[in-house]
């Protein structure tokens, strides 16, 4: 149905206030739980490389077999000051190990660095049989260690010391070459294109500051109270709660589809917040587009590819100021690097990079920036909306450290749909930034 099916939600102070204050306690409640709960996951040690390991394998060594770069001296006590991860100063001794001959008793520089808990005893024995002669590890346990090392270039390295005792090292070492020097031309590409990113931003940002004209197109016009709205914000939230305890739970007993909880939970809250506001607003989905996403479609686009290259500028910022003063024990999205890295085949990609770079965005952006922000600016100044609404952007994601960072790209989404008016410029921002992350973190995994 295209039109009006009822008037908007007013619900009566009498239950709506006491309402409003219990589903607000009970989401504190179930952010404490979640926040306490990834709090003592962040002091389990991560079972394979991470993201930054990784990163710092191919900036290491990569370089080395460049023309014209030879090979330097890494200070290697700086790197191990920033690599926290067992399995990361394991896979840097390895390394170290291959870079610069240790001598002597190869005990004394294997067992400080072995990994606790599983593999530990396994990549022990490897480095012994690869550098003093040990006994060889079975095939299972050589794969098994593989895949905690990454299964990078540190995995092959070793990998090719244990087949040298058979003659056949060099030709692994060849392949894992050639793959390094895959993966530093693909940063470098990477790097390149987020440094035109940046400098097309900071043309934006200056145009946008110098111009400052008023936009053709209003914010979206919400008519529901502001308890009615209230009431959608707190039920959604908790539903974001709910599904994803609840999807795990019934998913638990199939270990092989683990993966699915998270599209199945959000997708089942992204339908249950959707339905709220059309329901709370009295319109249908149809007249929701309509309202939120007015305009022309080729303006909207170009305007979200602007405010993409603003958001790298601005992100990259906050992220050089943040580094130096929140100095997390692991990765905010430590959660989804460890979930890429379980996927295999392309069917379960494809669903995890159709939910981070198409659903995800189209959701968020639709409560956040069609939503929540014209709410906000009803009663508010159009700047503390955007603020308010980009701190909630961030804060949602219940990752402390990475606070300053969403919070930067909440306010960036935030102007891109003030500039626009349309919900269709911030959904290609953030579809673009999603996009970028999951294929980087994919390549790597």
């Amino acid at each position: 149905m295209h039109g009006r099916q009822r008037e908007p939600w007013n619900p009566h102070p009498s239950w709506a206030d006491p309402l409003i204050t219990l589903l607000a306690v009970l989401a504190l409640m179930a952010t404490i739980f979640t926040l306490s709960a990834r709090k003592a996951a962040s002091k389990r040690p991560s079972e394979q490389v991470t993201l930054q390991g990784q990163l710092t394998e191919v900036a290491l060594m990569g370089p080395g077999f460049l023309p014209g770069h030879g090979t330097k001296t890494a200070d290697w006590s700086r790197i191990e000051a920033e690599l926290k991860e067992p399995w990361d100063r394991a896979m840097l001794a390895v390394l170290k190990a291959e870079r610069t001959d240790p001598g002597g008793d190869a005990r004394a520089w294997i067992d400080p660095v072995t990994p606790r808990g599983p593999g530990g005893l396994t990549f022990r024995d490897a480095c012994l049989a690869a550098y003093a002669d040990g006994p060889l590890p079975s095939r299972a346990d050589r794969d098994e260690l593989r895949r905690h090392l990454g299964k990078g270039y540190t995995a092959d390295l070793l990998e090719a010391r244990l087949l040298d005792r058979e003659g056949q090292g060099d030709a692994l070492r060849a392949r894992a070459r050639a793959a390094l020097m895959t993966r530093l031309v693909g940063l470098g590409l990477l790097g390149l294109v987020a440094l035109g990113a940046g400098a097309a931003g900071l043309v934006v940002g200056v145009y946008l500051v110098g111009t400052r004209k008023t936009p053709s197109q209003a914010l979206p016009l919400w008519t529901l109270s502001g308890r009615a709205a209230a009431l959608v914000l707190l039920a959604w939230f908790l539903a974001f709660f709910l599904f994803s305890n609840l999807v795990g739970l019934l998913l638990h007993p199939w270990p092989r589809v683990h993966w699915l909880a998270g599209p199945l939970s959000y997708v089942l809250h992204a339908a249950v917040g959707t339905g709220l506001l059309c329901w709370s607003e009295g319109i249908g989905f149809t007249h929701l587009w309509r309202r939120v996403a007015p305009g022309r479609l080729g303006r909207d686009l170009a305007w979200g590819c602007a405010f993409l290259s603003l958001a790298v500028v601005l992100v990259l910022a906050v992220a050089l100021v943040s580094g130096w003063i929140i100095r997390p024990d692991q990765s905010p999205q430590r959660d989804l690097q460890e979930l890429l890295r379980g996927l295999s085949g392309w069917g379960p990609n494809l669903v995890m990079f159709v939910l981070v770079a198409g659903i995800a965005p189209c959701f968020e952006e639709l409560l956040f920036r069609g939503f929540l922000l014209p709410v906000l600016a009803r009663r508010q100044t159009l700047a503390v909306a955007l603020l308010v609404s980009a701190l909630l952007f961030g804060a949602i994601h219940l990752q402390p450290a990475g606070l300053p960072i969403l919070s930067t790209l909440g306010l960036v989404l935030g102007f891109a749909m003030r500039h626009t008016g349309s919900l269709r410029t911030p959904i290609l921002v953030h579809a673009g930034w999603n996009g970028c992350l999951f294929l980087l973190m994919r390549a790597l995994a």
